[in-house]
């Protein structure tokens, strides 16, 4: 299965304004900045410079979280990402039966993810989103971006995924909204959220690198704003205007859940 295709311009717009790009050489140029192409690891980067949708107080701490959650993906990337036949993965992308054109926000640094790689549906095509650049260049179509500023047209994707990364964005409402933006009328967004018991035993003893991670001001821990359980994703939903059309409850154990849901507009 090839997982690279040639990207089109044609389906991207400026993530700020929704509109369409001027193509100057290796860069997109909008009346409200330009984005460049990685021409080594052919990428774009579609962050715009001034992110605007938060204080920068917010978008500061975001940052000390997203440089927190490089170090285990670093140090334990069996454990903290997709790769490799994990079982959990290939049960997503079981669940999601993947069709058509599929995005997935907040793909990960991982050079191929499970549920991309061990997908049995083959006509597929993939694009991966995310803020980290990542072991480049990548197996599947990556570009450089964030959930709440997508640089895809209207009613474009067959499916759109969050898996596991939904409660990592500052506002989950507003990553959900411009998924349901950018989602077909008839197609699905595909969630994968992790819930914990807030009785989960604590670990008795924390690795050294655990300890010296830095918790920003306003956030739950050292990786999340904030934690959230079924209840106040549901909440979540009906904030968006999305629908659940189907779920799937998998046990990890006595405290912690696999829940998987498919949305529609």
């Amino acid at each position: 299965m090839n997982l690279k295709f040639n990207l089109p311009n044609e389906w991207l717009v400026c993530p700020e304004t929704k509109t369409e790009f001027t193509l100057e050489g290796n860069t997109l140029v909008s009346k409200n900045g330009t984005y460049t192409y990685n021409e080594n690891d052919k990428y774009w980067n579609m962050i715009p410079a001034e992110l605007k949708l938060f204080n920068k107080t917010l978008w500061d701490a975001w940052e000390i979280l997203q440089n927190n959650a490089m170090v285990p993906y670093e140090l334990e990337p069996e454990r903290n990402l997709g790769v490799g036949p994990r079982p959990d993965f290939i049960a997503f992308a079981d669940f999601c039966d993947f069709k058509g054109i599929v995005i997935d926000i907040g793909v990960g640094p991982q050079k191929l993810p499970t549920h991309f790689e061990f997908t049995k549906n083959k006509n597929v095509q993939f694009i991966g989103i995310d803020p980290l650049v990542g072991k480049q260049p990548r197996d599947f179509n990556f570009i450089q971006g964030l959930g709440e500023y997508l640089p895809f047209k209207d009613n474009f994707f067959d499916q759109v995924l969050f898996v596991t990364t939904l409660d990592h964005f500052i506002d989950p409402v507003i990553a959900l909204l411009e998924a349901k933006r950018v989602l077909k009328p008839d197609g699905e967004i595909c969630i994968w959220l992790g819930e914990k018991d807030k009785n989960t035993p604590k670990p008795k003893e924390s690795p050294e690198w655990y300890k010296k991670l830095e918790i920003p001001t306003g956030a739950e821990d050292p990786f999340h704003f904030k934690r959230f359980g079924l209840d106040e994703f549901f909440g979540y939903c009906k904030k968006a205007e999305l629908n659940i059309k189907a779920e799937k409850i998998m046990e990890v154990d006595q405290w912690r859940k696999n829940c998987f849901f498919k949305l529609s507009k």
